[in-house]
């Protein structure tokens, strides 16, 4: 039987990276965000989060240490996998770090056109 491009790439990742692909995506559901507002973060689009999701293309370790800080988590707990600490993720606070971040990235000096 012949593999998809998906199923190659997902055997393609290590260990860490799946089970960071996974804490991610618990972490992204349970601090209520989409991949839109995860992409906006990072600056990267909707698509962009989506092939990482799916382990067609690495997270960066700066992306990894940007999403623990958005979700208020350790990245080597994240990296660990699946725990207890998905119950330490605030949405209201995870939301409130967005914004913040959104808005100052928006006025920054950087960005004026």
């Amino acid at each position: 039987m012949e593999q998809t491009a998906k199923q190659q790439a997902r055997e393609a990742v290590t260990d860490l990276e799946l089970r960071f692909i996974e804490a991610v995506e618990h972490g992204r559901l349970r601090a209520e965000l989409t991949y839109e507002q995860l992409g906006r973060y990072l600056g990267m689009s909707k698509s962009q989060i989506s092939k990482r999701q799916d382990g067609q293309i690495t997270y960066s370790l700066r992306d990894m240490h940007r999403i623990s800080q958005l979700l208020g988590i350790d990245p080597l707990v994240m990296a660990a996998g699946l725990g207890t600490w998905l119950n330490d993720i605030q949405p209201t606070e995870v939301h409130h770090r967005l914004s913040t971040t959104t808005t100052s990235t928006s006025t920054s000096p950087d960005n004026v056109s």
